[in-house]
């Protein structure tokens, strides 16, 4: 697992399992909600409504991280398989610019960076910076939390 992008390095509350990837997907992508239509998904709301690959995930593919993320995949997957994902977590992933530790930190493509409020496009809080990194191309962990 050597230079593995986002790699899980100690695991914090729950793994989701039975996510439907819509596309291929490697352990340590960031991933956003995928839904083909805006259709209701449920038709009652008890547990037998959900089943596996009823929740979809694709990779977040764009630089500008214009999906919000909802987890980090803990496996690899082709379009059609299920995995898991995490929703928190302490990572070691690559840094997009500058990091501060125990700032809030963004997705930025795969990467982090520091939360820039002034930010153009949509960028969400995925969490905080562990550790700090001077420029782009660094290892930083940071605290998944979503």
């Amino acid at each position: 697992m050597a230079n593995e992008i986002n790699a899980l390095i100690h695991p914090v509350g729950e793994a989701v399992s039975g996510i439907l990837a819509t596309g291929s997907v490697v352990a340590g992508d960031f991933l956003f909600a995928y839904q083909t239509s805006t259709d209701d998904m449920y038709a009652a709301s008890d547990s037998t409504a959900f089943t596996a690959g009823s929740l979809a995930v694709q990779r977040v593919a764009r630089a500008t991280g214009e999906n919000e993320v909802v987890g980090i995949a803990l496996n690899n997957a082709s379009s059609g398989d299920t995995l898991s994902i995490a929703t928190e977590g302490v990572f070691i992933g690559i840094s997009q610019g500058g990091v501060t530790p125990g700032f809030k930190v963004m997705n930025q493509g795969q990467g982090v960076i520091d939360y820039n409020l002034d930010a153009s496009g949509g960028h969400y809080v995925i969490g905080r910076a562990l550790t700090g990194a001077s420029a782009a191309s660094k290892y930083v962990a940071f605290k998944l939390s979503l």
